[in-house]
């Protein structure tokens, strides 16, 4: 009994990897009942390199899940296998083709076929209602039944190709401007609300037949007193019961302290799985040790009789029907959908080609999120392969004196290379970010002939500015459609 009862909790676990090949302490928890792992783009050198360690987890045996956090966008840990990259859900939804968008998505899960992956958490069908959410970029907009649409045609995408989609974040985060990653986010909705509207885009995704859901660590203080994560009433009572759904629960991960400040990683797991989820994502910095605890803890609290045996029985069976699609022929693969898309969704205002032979990129840094991997984004290197020359500078919150870089930046490359160079603005969500918006007024006063290419969400217009460049996402085919713009091609 002791085996079987640390296999079942094993089995509900899904640590990091941590590494592009398979690390030492892997093989033994695999053999000792382990779920599966969420992959991140530190396990991603290329293809090749990847689809090698996905045979080798999977060989470990029967059904090792392989997870991963593929949106499209700005979340994406898929280009850099092969070139593949497509816009995320905000440019699906500004485009408002739920065709395209099952289309995006199918092309999506094609990709995750091709590189061994089973389950891909995502969609986010959060509805950013808030301007302020720092998931803004990461919904289809900020209308309920826009997103309720177009999730549910991106479930059906995904899954059409063979993968099992997750609807995140139950129960949405889009009321809040809180990162679950920093601290626990505050949704003041009543459960009347809850049900009539706000848990639409889910209840569009159920009825799409989604696999899994993933519930978040909102903390929705008139219908409970604790995070989603650990809360029955919303996953059992509100999420099983009102919405009727059966299929897999998973956690957002246990390491961010929108939960970790509010339970540690022991008590968090068994109440997690005590409030009904079935899966618990520990984190991308959860390895061995974090392992081990979370296994342990669910032993001691059904030895101790605090947590039914039958729970993890139940979150083992369902997660046994994950990954079990049946696959679609990769050949229907169309890795320049995504540059289609960039290019349909991308909005110009005004005459942003840059004629000078030299250009100046000032780049305004949002607040990092670690969902997002990779805080690469941007069009330098794509003008230096067109051959212009390109200075660059980034600023953020924590820049020491950056107006006055800015301001110096501007002078001194002016007088390198003539008053006509050109200077373009970088930013992503500027309005989150009061210095930005300081700094962004100084530019526009004294130096309206610069170009502007946002990357985020909107929420600032700049058309003050000599040209305006607007992409609805950081994805590298979104950097392409503005570089096209900016060289007049």
């Amino acid at each position: 009994m002791s085996s079987e009862l640390e296999r079942l909790a094993y089995g509900v676990l899904f640590p990091a990897l941590g590494r592009p090949r398979v690390p030492n302490w892997v093989p033994p928890r695999i053999e000792a009942g382990l779920g599966g792992f969420v992959i991140f783009g530190r396990d991603i050198v290329d293809g090749d390199q990847f689809r090698d360690l996905a045979g080798q987890l999977h060989a470990l045996r029967d059904h090792v899940l392989l997870s991963i956090d593929e949106e499209g966008g700005d979340v994406n840990r898929l280009e850099n296998l092969g070139g593949f990259s497509m816009p995320g859900n905000r440019a699906l939804g500004e485009i408002d083709d739920v065709e395209l968008t099952r289309q995006a998505a199918f092309q999506i899960g094609l990709s995750l076929v091709d590189a061994g992956v089973d389950w891909d958490l995502a969609p986010a069908v959060d509805t950013a209602v808030n301007p302020l959410s720092p998931n803004g970029i990461r919904c289809f907009g900020a209308d309920r039944d826009l997103v309720s649409r177009h999730s549910a045609a991106w479930v059906e995408g995904l899954q059409a190709a063979g993968v099992s989609a997750c609807a995140k974040h139950y129960p949405g985060h889009g009321l809040s401007g809180t990162d679950a990653h920093l601290a626990t986010p505050l949704v003041d909705v009543s459960r009347e609300e809850l049900l009539d509207s706000y848990l639409d885009p889910f209840r569009a995704a159920i009825a799409a037949g989604v696999d899994s859901i993933m519930v978040s660590h909102d903390l929705v203080p008139q219908v409970d007193d604790v995070p989603a994560t650990i809360s029955k009433v919303l996953l059992t009572d509100i999420l099983r019961g009102e919405l009727g759904y059966d299929g897999v629960v998973i956690t957002d991960a246990l390491e961010m302290y929108g939960i970790a400040d509010v339970a540690p990683l022991p008590e968090a797991a068994v109440r997690a799985i005590e409030a009904g989820a079935d899966a618990l994502c520990l984190g991308s910095w959860a390895f061995l040790d974090d392992v081990e605890i979370a296994a342990r803890a669910l032993v001691e609290a059904v030895e101790s009789g605090r947590l039914p045996l039958e729970r993890l029985q139940s979150a083992n069976e369902r997660l046994a029907r994950l990954g079990t699609r049946p696959k679609a022929d990769v050949a229907l693969r169309d890795n320049a959908l995504g540059e289609r898309l960039a290019e349909q969704v991308a909005v110009v205002h005004g005459d942003p080609v840059i004629r000078s032979d030299a250009a100046l990129v000032i780049r305004l840094e949002p607040t990092h999120s670690p969902a997002a991997g990779s805080s690469g984004w941007g069009v330098e290197q794509l003008l230096r392969d067109a051959g212009k020359v390109v200075e660059s500078i980034g600023l953020s919150g924590q820049t020491y004196n950056g107006p006055g870089m800015a301001k110096a930046s501007v002078g001194e490359f002016r007088s390198e290379y003539g008053d006509d160079s050109q200077v373009v603005l970088l930013v992503r969500g500027a309005h989150r970010f009061p210095w930005q918006e300081k700094l962004i007024a100084e530019l526009q006063t004294q130096h309206p002939d610069a170009v502007v290419v946002d990357m985020g969400v909107p929420g600032t217009d700049y058309s003050a500015f000599a040209a305006w460049i607007q992409t609805f996402g950081s994805a590298r085919v979104c950097a392409e459609a503005a570089a096209r713009r900016l060289l007049g091609r």
